[in-house]
């Protein structure tokens, strides 16, 4: 079963892209601010991780790095409604992210998932 771990503030996000996943068979686990993301990462194994850009207490763009060294093998999958700049865009090629504008619909979550991941059952997330 894989393992994903939602890092948003937004509960709209946070309810309807976890019930989608659900909907794959995942284990989704969801909190609303980066220190709580960065002890679901300590704490439990994931494969797969939404990291959201804004959060109230930190940037996902500099817990992106800790996750990485944490938890490299960890796929992440950064969100943001703002646009990001070159350097931005950068960072996230260099440590292996990928990239969800929001707002997003579930036809992009699905082809993301199918991307990064032949463990999901990807077919069960409906737009």
């Amino acid at each position: 079963m894989t393992k994903i771990l939602l890092v948003d503030d937004e509960d709209l996000i946070l309810h309807s892209l976890s019930k989608a996943l659900l909907q794959t068979g995942a284990d989704v686990t969801t909190v609303t601010n980066g220190k709580d993301g960065l002890n679901e990462i300590k704490r439990s194994r994931y494969d797969i991780c939404f990291l959201d850009v804004q959060l109230p207490d930190a940037s996902g763009l500099d817990l992106m790095k800790i996750i990485r060294e944490i938890s490299p093998l960890t796929k992440l999958i950064i969100m943001t409604a703002v646009s990001l700049n070159k350097e931005q865009l950068s960072s996230l090629h260099d440590f292996s992210c990928h990239y969800l504008p929001k707002p997003f619909d579930l036809k992009q979550v699905h082809t993301l998932l199918s991307d990064i991941s032949g463990s999901i059952n990807t077919d069960a997330v409906k737009a």
